[in-house]
């Protein structure tokens, strides 16, 4: 699809996609919400924290000044690090609150890791490893599957067991290798992102192609999704999760010399079409796509402006449903950017106003379109 196409005809498209699975509550069945924005607790105030996974309750998990933390409320504790190991981050939780991460240290080794919450100690899945080209990043499903990459390599465990390595897709060329494992949904499939590095005229580290997988639960052959725009240098895909449909979202990201082009797309299983470009905030000129919620078609972003090397105006939080479009979440002052970082069945937003940690509670009653 056309990157120049109407948002109004991109809407329609990507609505019809995500709304596969019937429209959205705007809570879970039998649940009641009530609007509201909560400023969570920071390890050192004025510290840059952010809210990575949202479980169970008001169960959230993430970072914050560095430390891998989760918040029960707005109250904010610390995973025990072990000996040796200085920083780190929670990426993910799952209903029964297993939460898995990644802990790094001094050298810039890294291991991945779980945590049972309120358990004394982490279990480390991973021996230490340089960090892989991008994030690394590690996910769980309630189902207790753990799927994230350790050296450049991406694994599963289940109950700390190593189960597989996953394979790169077939056909995929030489020096192509996974950076990031994104999600893993309620059966099991997989969705992160491979990247092909090669050298050029004595330059290293050119990227040449990058490009969303999907490895299908029990097994199976990767599926390599449809790229955007292939072999652009200057372009990188960040997947930013999978539902339990299979439907996947991405933030396309291309930058060179100082400019930014972030566009959101949807691929739908089984992954033999061309991806959707979703449309973006009325007054906005880019989205970058976060997360999407397990069963209920909400995408969450950062809507953004990326002009003459630098920001034309703050950053918006954003919220879309398959049939509704893109809307805008509050913030208590105009001129401070924000953004959305994760999404829950029940209607919970995590994100950042400016770059301090927040949930929006009921979601679904709070975003509205743009007033300019």
């Amino acid at each position: 699809m056309s990157r120049n196409m109407s948002a109004a005809a991109a809407a329609v498209v990507a609505a019809a996609l995500l709304a596969a699975a019937g429209p959205a509550s705007a809570a879970g069945p039998g649940t009641v919400c009530k609007p509201d924005l909560k400023h969570l607790e920071n390890v050192t105030p004025g510290a840059a924290a952010e809210v990575l996974g949202l479980g169970a309750g008001d169960l959230a998990v993430g970072t914050s000044d560095e430390l891998p933390v989760y918040w029960q409320g707005t109250r904010l504790y610390r995973v025990p690090l072990p000996a040796g190991w200085t920083e780190g981050s929670v990426r993910s939780v799952n209903a029964k609150g297993l939460m898995a991460g990644t802990l790094s240290r001094d050298d810039r080794k890294q291991v991945l890791f779980t945590y049972q919450k309120g358990a004394r100690s982490v279990q480390i899945l991973t021996a230490p490893a340089d960090r892989a080209g991008g994030t690394g990043g590690i996910a769980v499903n309630d189902a207790g599957r753990v799927a994230g990459v350790t050296g450049a390599v991406a694994k599963e465990w289940q109950d700390g067991r190593l189960v597989r390595e996953l394979p790169l897709p077939a056909g995929a060329q030489d020096e192509t290798r996974i950076d990031k494992i994104s999600g893993i949904n309620k059966r099991g499939d997989i969705v992160g992102s491979a990247y092909r590095w090669k050298e050029q005229d004595g330059w290293p580290n050119i990227l040449y192609r990058s490009y969303p997988v999907v490895w299908p639960a029990g097994g199976g052959p990767a599926y390599a999704l449809p790229g955007v725009d292939e072999n652009n240098p200057a372009r990188e895909t960040h997947p930013a999760g999978i539902d339990d449909r299979g439907i996947v979202a991405s933030a396309e990201v291309s930058s060179w010399h100082g400019t930014l082009d972030a566009v959101g797309y949807v691929w739908q299983s089984p992954y033999t079409a061309a991806a959707t470009a979703l449309p973006v905030l009325p007054g906005q000129e880019e989205l970058e796509i976060e997360d999407l919620s397990p069963t209920t078609n909400r995408l969450v972003g950062t809507a953004m402006t990326y002009l003459d090397g630098g920001y034309a105006k703050p950053s918006q939080a954003t919220y879309q449903v398959g049939r509704g479009p893109v809307k805008v979440l509050p913030v208590p002052d105009p001129l401070s950017g924000a953004r959305a970082t994760a999404v829950s069945d029940d209607d919970r937003v995590a994100g950042t106003i400016a770059d301090a940690p927040v949930i929006w509670t009921c979601a679904s009653r709070q975003a509205h379109l743009p007033q300019n």
